[in-house]
């Protein structure tokens, strides 16, 4: 016979088995399946292993939010071990875009960044003012930082849609450089940070981004991370300071992939071909190891070889960058300043300037037409005639002498067929 104890805990047992049921029961949808964040964390984890890092800290993050209950043990079983590296620029750009600040911030601590987390580029965050860096406060761990809030290798230039397009990212000083100031004064292993434009831009020594700039200079000389990896010599402080440069704000000297720093004359002196240049167009810092430097042959201005601004000149073959080059409106050839004027031809219908490729003019009146306006003309275009190779006008062509010239066969089905209803067989 049991005792008044166990019949107790046989009651209760039977009590909380029915509440769980009850519970299950009132989560359950009309099509009675539960919520995700009721499953065991088994098959979850088993779905994150097919995400991407960024994707897998949003889905532990959803879950608490979501009011999953889960542990922290378990958040992070799901987010995973591996979380060296975080770069929003591996979600859809419009995700990214709509993060905010309480976001990040979950993120981070899903993937315990504080003591994790290497790397870590903003791609596309453009929601965010930098208060969602708050779990990165004090880190020892985190070594290089991108606010650019664009992808490695695009300009910084931000084209948010109307009606932003007049405005900065929310991204700000006044959130970011407190958190920056407790990373950098302990001994860390942070070596690089990549700031926003629209941060460079606004150039004054007395603010606070300037001042957070000599800062974070005294800390990379202090740790040696200006010595160069060549000749072994303290260089100059590595962040630009001079706010008249263009590269004002930037670690020169040091690539931004290898993290090795040139000083001004082992880069200068290239003799075993290394050496560091500032890339224009995504205003970052690369060695010729890790990016191959493309110099346009008219200005002398230096890009890296992924950058989409480089052109070849079609007629002279010479490197040119996109403020150098010209491009045909009708076909896109670019073309170098000199080659340009030599090979440009004016439409005489609609006055449009295009590249001789692109213009079809008549031997003998030299009436050029653009290839639309030749296309809209039709039979009253210029043709080139596909077995004497003429190119004319239809005036031109039947004004001819006869019988020599009027006996080509290309050039009758230029002329005739329209007239019977066929497309003429012309180029």
């Amino acid at each position: 016979m049991q005792s008044v104890e166990g019949r107790s805990a046989i009651i209760m047992a039977t009590e909380d088995s029915n509440k769980r049921r009850r519970v299950i029961a009132g989560n359950e949808n009309s099509s009675g399946l539960r919520k995700i964040y009721d499953l065991t964390i088994e098959p979850l984890t088993y779905v994150a292993d097919f995400l991407p890092l960024p994707s897998r800290a949003m889905f532990a993050a959803a879950l608490v939010n979501g009011k999953g209950g889960l542990s922290t043990e378990n958040n992070q079983k799901i987010a995973g071990n591996a979380c060296e590296t975080l770069d929003f620029g591996d979600i859809e750009k419009d995700l990214a875009a709509k993060l905010s600040d309480d976001d990040v911030d979950a993120i981070l601590r899903c993937v315990d960044a504080v003591n994790k987390l290497k790397i870590l580029r903003l791609t596309n965050c453009v929601n965010m003012s930098g208060a969602g860096l708050e779990p990165l406060r004090g880190s020892e761990i985190i070594e290089i930082i991108d606010f650019t809030l664009v992808g490695a290798k695009a300009d910084q230039y931000l084209h948010p849609d109307p009606p932003r397009a007049h405005l900065d990212p929310p991204i700000s000083c006044e959130r970011i450089l407190p958190i920056l100031d407790t990373i950098i004064i302990v001994e860390g292993a942070l070596k690089h940070l990549q700031f926003p434009l629209h941060w460079r831009n606004y150039r004054s020594e007395d603010s606070d981004f300037y001042q957070f700039l000599e800062r974070f200079n005294r800390m990379l000389d202090d740790r040696g991370l200006n010595r160069c990896f060549k000749c072994n010599e303290i260089g100059e402080p590595p962040v630009e300071l001079n706010n008249s440069r263009h590269d004002y704000g930037i670690q020169c000297g040091t690539c931004l992939v290898c993290l090795k720093h040139h000083c001004d004359g082992c880069s200068d002196n290239n003799d075993d071909g290394s050496y560091t240049y500032f890339c224009t167009k995504c205003e970052r810092v690369y060695c010729s190891d890790c990016s191959v430097k493309y110099t346009c042959e008219r200005c002398d201005t230096c890009y890296c070889v992924e950058c989409p601004t480089r052109m070849r000149c079609a007629e002279c073959e010479v490197n040119l960058c996109d403020f150098c080059g010209c491009l045909c409106p009708n076909c896109r050839r670019p073309y170098c300043d000199d080659c340009h004027d030599e090979n440009k031809c004016e439409c005489d219908v609609c006055q449009s300037e295009v590249c001789r490729e692109c213009t079809r003019q008549c031997e003998d009146c030299h009436f050029g037409h653009c290839e639309d306006c030749c296309e809209k003309a039709g039979i009253n275009g210029v043709h080139s005639c596909q077995d004497c190779g003429i190119e004319q006008c239809v005036e031109c062509r039947l004004r001819r002498p006869y019988p020599v010239d009027r006996s080509c066969s290309g050039c009758f089905n230029i002329i005739a067929k329209p007239w019977l209803g066929e497309r003429p067989h012309a180029s």
